[in-house]
């Protein structure tokens, strides 16, 4: 028995156990559902955003554009994605036949990681693009400035979409893990927590620090450390995926 899982083992490429990984996220019906709404979304944004509608407020009226949370938050649509990916493993038994075809764990992690990130980068460009040239060019920025623009935004999901990953690992569950991250963010801007100078640490708050875009003064920070704090959340997601398939699903 242990020759065969031995055998088994040695026989499988790395490349196999990650395109395997890829083709379980890509045929998930919560992928395709993710990427689309979130483009459609992005690109309403978008299209609003450069329109002359305009918004009123307590201070006067303003664009679309102009509301940095609102602009922010079709990226939950998108982290559907991440979350599936983690918490359909726990459905059906998904993640003891993956450890019988990989039982090398360390093997398995990097390779379900790997996936991640090849589906994530290329699905968040498609669904960004369309909004961020639609805004880029309606400000007129350069070449240069628009590619550093896209660049970014994808970074900002890649690193939330890390984050959420190991999130839904450790709870088992896309939706808890959805529902955490949507419940600090409305906590946040609406104002309920109790030290607010500390909101600015949460990722969502991170994340539209890193953009160079703070939902409000209180919460503001550098895009430098935006973009640290989000950088050590997505860290820490990785941490928790990592360690929650090594010991507790053992």
């Amino acid at each position: 028995m242990s020759t065969t899982v031995l055998s088994r083992s040695t026989s499988i490429r790395s490349r196999d156990v990650i395109t395997s990984e890829v083709t379980k996220i890509l045929t998930h019906p919560a992928t395709f559902i993710a990427i689309a709404l979130t483009l459609a979304t992005n690109t309403l944004f978008g299209v609003v955003g450069v329109s002359a509608v305009q918004f009123g407020t307590e201070g006067g009226t303003k664009t679309l554009t102009e509301f940095p949370t609102v602009i922010f938050a079709p990226i939950y649509a998108f982290l559907v994605l991440a979350a599936y990916a983690a918490a359909s493993e726990y459905q059906g038994g998904q993640l003891r036949m993956s450890l019988t075809a990989t039982p090398n764990r360390a093997r398995l992690i990097v390779c379900k990681l790997c996936a991640l990130i090849i589906i994530v980068i290329p699905a968040a460009l498609f669904t960004l693009l369309p909004e961020r040239l639609i805004l880029g060019l309606h400000a007129q920025l350069s070449v240069l400035q628009l590619l550093g623009d896209i660049a970014q935004w994808i970074t900002v999901y890649l690193l939330m979409s890390l984050l959420t990953f190991g999130l839904a690992t450790i709870l088992k569950s896309a939706v808890a893990s959805l529902s955490l991250l949507g419940t600090l963010a409305i906590f946040v801007n609406a104002g309920f927590l109790p030290w607010p100078q500390g909101a600015r640490f949460l990722p969502d708050q991170a994340a539209t620090n890193m953009l160079g875009t703070p939902a409000n003064e209180v919460t503001a920070m550098s895009p430098a450390a935006g973009t640290a704090a989000l950088t050590l959340w997505a860290i820490a997601g990785v941490v928790v995926f990592v360690v929650t398939i090594q010991r507790r699903d053992a």
